[in-house]
């Protein structure tokens, strides 16, 4: 007789247990198919060589004017966006910037190679190096004439290479780094180069 009770327990929380493994399992698979990033990138997310206009809303939504629209240029498997912004309001000194973002199929030798090239238009130019990086973060930054300066006037030039990311995009502007997402940009490294010359106040 004493065992009928505990065996009436165990055989009620064996039920209970599975009717919580079927409910799990089912909120489970229920809760990961919507969760899930892939899908949503995968469907809604722009394509590389279709951001133009995306890219021009994504500075206009951040308060930068839009001197230029971005237009998109390829040549090979090599994607180029070009425009012209101003700063916002949200900056003390505001400067004019001709952005290029170059986005470059995965070949690490071809985005260095890329780099440094734009580099070397910079100096051809006359812009001298103010800092510079080949760690993590790679970058080239310069003033028109000098190694530094505090004057606005002076022209100065920011090129950053990023290594491939499924998203964001990167956006170079008065924070240094605007991004924007919802782009299927991971087959490319991604090449910034932002002239600045100052926009008056």
């Amino acid at each position: 007789m004493q065992f009928k009770p505990i065996t009436a327990i165990i055989v009620l929380l064996l039920v209970v247990a599975s009717l919580l493994v079927v409910g799990c399992t089912s909120s489970s698979n229920t809760t990961s198919s919507s969760n899930s990033p892939t899908p949503s990138l995968a469907g809604n997310a722009l394509a590389a060589d279709n951001l133009a206009s995306a890219i021009n809303d994504r500075y206009n939504s951040l308060g930068y004017t839009v001197n230029t629209p971005f237009t998109m240029s390829k040549n090979n498997s090599t994607i180029s966006y070009s425009g012209v912004i101003t700063d916002g309001q949200n900056v003390l000194t505001p400067f004019k910037r001709t952005v290029t973002i170059i986005l470059l199929p995965i070949d690490r030798a071809a985005a260095f190679s890329a780099l440094n090239n734009s580099i070397g238009t910079a100096k051809a130019q006359g812009y001298q190096e103010f800092g510079s990086s080949n760690a993590t973060v790679v970058y080239w930054a310069g003033y028109l004439g000098t190694k530094f300066s505090s004057d606005p006037s002076v022209p100065r030039v920011n090129i950053n290479l990023n290594q491939p990311v499924r998203s964001p995009l990167f956006l170079d502007g008065d924070r240094n780094k605007e991004v924007m997402y919802n782009v299927d940009v991971g087959d490319y490294y991604q090449l910034i180069i932002d002239y600045q010359t100052a926009a008056g106040t």
